[in-house]
């Protein structure tokens, strides 16, 4: 019961969180600027986007995969992509409840029995590995960018400071992992310039043409503060990052807010085909293995 209290107490403090950064960003920037922005876009531009976008989830779903199969689950790719997309409905839609990475977790032990604590590392080292190629970004993208900031000369240590704490996390917590490190790296990697692109294609359909790497490197700075469970599904982190990043970097802030949540439109539809699989359980043709040892035992009885 106690348990109980404190998840829904955590979760209602986030959804205050969510909604007074969301107020508070529409509070700070001009709504009808941000309206011009969306009408004026270049749908072929926003079509580009769409399919990086997705590339970019399915990508994702194959480091997925290579993570699952490292624990003894033997998914197919069809069924680990629907697993994936179920995932991302919950992650998007009902966030602070079980939530996509929990279902997920949960359908794969039942029905391939490799462990929880196995699974959970799974969406863990996915996540940490994420995170790496996000930091590296960031950082190849502010020596592109125009940008300035204090002490910024030195932070091109922070590439190979950022891989080597990835791997020293996963030898101490999350050992099992530490052979296929590299790979899901890159795959992550991958997903990520797959991301960039799409908000690349994003900044092309609003019309901006200048300092697009500035626009960038804060759009990846603010993925990272997406990461922080602070918010509901992170909604709110990201503009307030755009908001005040925008502020400190001189960027249109308008612009960033624009970005933000075409970025997140676009998620929320594609996310939204995981409806198909809440009805239509990816292991549906499956039986538990338990059940299916039942059942063996009876037919040799």
């Amino acid at each position: 019961m106690r348990h109980k209290t404190k998840k829904i107490g955590i979760n209602l403090l986030k959804l205050i969180v969510t909604v007074s950064a969301i107020w508070y960003v529409l509070s700070k920037i001009s709504f009808k600027e941000v309206l011009n922005v969306f009408s004026t876009a270049n749908a072929f531009y926003i079509l580009g986007a769409a399919f990086f976008l997705v590339l970019s989830f399915v990508l994702s779903a194959f480091r997925q995969n290579l993570s699952f199969r490292n624990t003894g689950a033997n998914l197919s790719q069809v069924l680990n992509i629907k697993l994936f997309w179920l995932g991302l409905f919950y992650n998007l839609f009902l966030p602070g409840g079980i939530g996509g990475d929990g279902i997920k977790v949960y359908l794969v032990n039942k029905y391939r029995k490799n462990g929880i604590k196995k699974n959970i590392g799974t969406m863990l080292v996915n996540r940490i590995s994420g995170l790496v190629a996000v930091g590296m970004i960031t950082v190849v993208l502010y020596y592109l960018s125009e940008l300035h900031i204090a002490y910024g000369k030195g932070v091109w240590i922070g590439i190979p400071a950022v891989y080597a704490l990835y791997y020293f996390v996963l030898r101490l917590f999350l050992k099992s992992f530490l052979k296929i490190h590299a790979a899901l790296f890159w795959w992550s990697l991958a997903l990520q310039i797959a991301q960039f692109i799409s908000a690349l294609f994003i900044l092309c359909a609003f019309h901006q043409t200048a300092d697009l790497f500035d626009y960038l490197f804060l759009f990846f700075v603010a993925t990272i503060a997406t990461a922080l469970p602070i918010t509901v599904g992170g909604i709110g982190a990201r503009e307030m990052v755009f908001l005040l990043g925008a502020k400190t970097l001189g960027l249109n802030i308008e612009l960033c807010i624009a970005l933000s949540f075409m970025f997140f439109l676009l998620s929320a539809f594609f996310s939204l085909g995981g409806l198909y699989w809440v009805f239509f359980p990816p292991f549906r043709r499956e039986q538990v293995p338990d059940q299916l040892s039942e059942k063996r035992s009876e037919f040799k009885d």
